[in-house]
């Protein structure tokens, strides 16, 4: 009862965290604090996409699959370290450089991991939780990957959220360019095709 209560209270601490911290990007850009999404809001969205995603690419790709379970165990805790460091603005790699932010992001990373693994105490449950937090840094499995490219769509549809709401678009040009130079090397169909359908969506929205 006493490893339960730990596993419940340390991991639904650190998500109920994650809906107090906000995206700092969206700060950055001028969106209001009453409107910005939450750390929480965003890796429900990502998660969401990518279960509706990966279902489809498996329907229409079945001689190419994912696998779901990895793709949600990825999507559910891709932010969960976040509880411990908080969310860096995009601004914080340009300042330090890619090299440099992506060495220190992995070192965070590792580091909120490993506290965070540290609250399970059963070695089966601690051993699937590692491999799936070394999995989402390493990104060498396609189903890491996957997440990560709907990362990027999920970060474009709210900023469509927003342009709806009002804000300028060119509030968001930077993620778009960012985002769109990120997919390039996306080799899923499903995420290829969405991403012209989420442009032009946006460019209505400017008319």
């Amino acid at each position: 009862m006493d490893e339960l209560y730990q596993l419940i209270y340390g991991f639904i601490e650190s998500a109920i965290q994650l809906k107090r911290l906000p995206r700092q990007g969206w700060i950055r850009v001028g969106v209001s604090l009453s409107d910005v999404e939450s750390i929480a809001d965003h890796a429900y969205n990502t998660t969401m996409l990518s279960l509706l995603l990966c279902d489809l690419h498996n329907a229409i790709q079945p001689e190419n699959p994912l696998n779901t379970e990895v793709v949600m165990r990825i999507a559910i805790i891709h932010d969960l370290p976040e509880c411990q460091y908080q969310d860096f603005d995009k601004q914080v790699e340009i300042l330090l450089g890619q090299d440099k932010y992506q060495q220190f992001k992995s070192q965070l990373l590792t580091t909120a991991s490993t506290e965070l693994l540290s609250l399970i105490l059963n070695e089966e449950v601690k051993r699937q939780w590692k491999e799936s937090f070394a999995e989402l840094q390493n990104r060498e499995s396609k189903e890491a990957m996957f997440v990560s490219y709907i990362d990027k769509i999920e970060l474009l549809v709210q900023a469509i959220s927003y342009e709806s709401l009002g804000y300028q678009s060119s509030l968001f040009d930077s993620f778009w360019e960012t985002s769109s130079k990120y997919l390039e090397d996306c080799p899923f169909s499903v995420i290829n095709d969405l991403l012209p359908i989420l442009e032009e969506e946006r460019s209505r929205l400017s008319e």
